[in-house]
C-alpha cells in the first residue's frame, strides 16, 4: 500500500517475534526505478506477493535490497527478490557474514555507509549507521518527505529488545536521540503501522529505557541479584512466554550498560549496587 508519495509499505506474514506477525518490506519508487528496503523472511507466497505488487507500480528497473540488519525475519527474503529482479543486496559492512549466511548462495553486492546515498529517479535515499539492536543496523532517510524507515529501531506495537551478542543500549539511547534531532514527520517501522507521531514515540522509546534501568537499580538495591532473578521480579506474568528469552536478553543489555558506566557491579552470578 502507499504510505507517501514515494514509499509503498509491504506487510509480509513472517516469524517474528509477538506481538509482530509480520515484517514490512518498503518500496521506495519514482520515475520507473525502485529500492526495497527489507525483504522478510525466505517465504515464496510473500516474495510472490512483492515481485506482483512491484509490477503493478510499472516499476523498470528495481536498483538495489538494502537491508537495515540481519535478523532472519529481514533478509532472507532478498533471495528470490534478487533473483527476480537480477539486482544487488546491500548493507553496513558489520552485517556483511551473518546476512550472507542467510541468503546464500548469494553475496553481499556492496556495503552501505553512514552518509551514503542512493538516487531513486528525482529522489535520494540517505543511508544512516544507527547501531543498537545490531552493530550494524541502518536506518533510510527521504529528506523530501522527512521520512524516516528506522527498521527495528522503531516498532509500530510494543518496544525493540536490545541486547547481547550484538545489540548495545548506550549505542541504542545515542541512536534514538539522533533520530528524534532529525524531525521526521513520519516513521515507516519494521513491523506494524506507519507511526504520525515520531517525536511522540522516540520519546516513549526513551523514556521506557530509562524507566527499565531505573528499576533494574531499585531492585539491586533491594538485593544482589541474578539475571533470572531480575527477570523473574520485572516480566513476571508481563511477556508471552515465547519472548521471555528477550526478556533476558534486554537485562542484561542494562546490566552491562550499568556495569560500563560503574553503577553496578558484578560478583559471580550476582550483581549489586556499588
Amino acid at each position: 500500500m502507499r504510505v507517501t508519495r514515494y514509499a509503498h509499505r509491504l506487510p509480509v506474514s513472517t516469524p517474528t517475534l509477538y506481538p509482530a506477525t509480520t515484517t514490512n518490506v518498503y518500496v521506495v519508487q519514482d520515475q520507473g526505478q525502485a529500492l526495497l528496503i527489507d525483504a522478510g523472511y525466505e517465504n515464496p507466497q510473500a516474495a510472490k506477493s512483492i515481485i506482483q505488487y512491484i509490477e503493478t507500480l510499472g516499476v523498470r528497473q528495481v536498483i538495489a535490497i538494502a537491508l537495515t540488519h540481519h535478523h532472519p525475519d529481514h533478509c532472507p527474503g532478498a533471495k528470490a527478490l534478487a533473483e527476480c529482479f537480477q539486482c544487488p543486496i546491500l548493507c553496513h559492512p558489520l552485517e556483511v557474514q551473518p546476512i550472507e549466511e542467510k541468503i546464500a548462495p548469494w553475496k553481499i553486492g556492496s556495503t552501505l555507509q553512514e552518509g551514503d546515498t542512493m538516487p531513486v529517479g528525482r529522489i535520494a535515499v540517505r543511508v544512516l549507521h544507527t547501531p543498537g539492536h545490531t552493530r550494524g543496523h541502518l536506518n533510510f532517510w527521504l529528506e523530501d518527505e522527512k521520512l524516516l524507515l528506522s527498521g527495528d529501531n522503531i516498532v509500530g506495537e510494543g518496544t525493540t529488545w536490545i541486547g547481547p551478542p550484538d545489540g548495545n543500549l548506550t549505542d541504542y539511547l545515542s541512536t534514538l536521540r539522533r533520530l528524534r534531532d532529525l524531525q521526521p514527520t513520519m516513521i515507516a517501522p519494521g513491523h506494524g503501522d506507519m507511526i504520525d507521531n515520531p517525536g511522540e514515540k522516540i520519546e516513549f522509546f526513551i523514556a521506557r529505557r530509562l524507566q527499565r534501568e531505573q528499576q533494574i537499580l531499585r531492585l539491586l538495591q533491594q538485593n544482589p541479584s541474578t539475571v533470572a532473578e531480575l527477570v523473574e521480579a520485572i516480566y513476571r506474568q508481563q511477556v508471552h512466554p515465547s519472548v521471555m528469552w528477550v526478556a533476558e536478553r534486554t537485562v542484561l543489555g542494562h546490566l552491562e550498560k550499568l556495569l560500563e558506566e560503574k553503577k553496578i557491579r558484578q560478583e559471580g552470578d550476582r550483581y549489586r549496587i556499588v
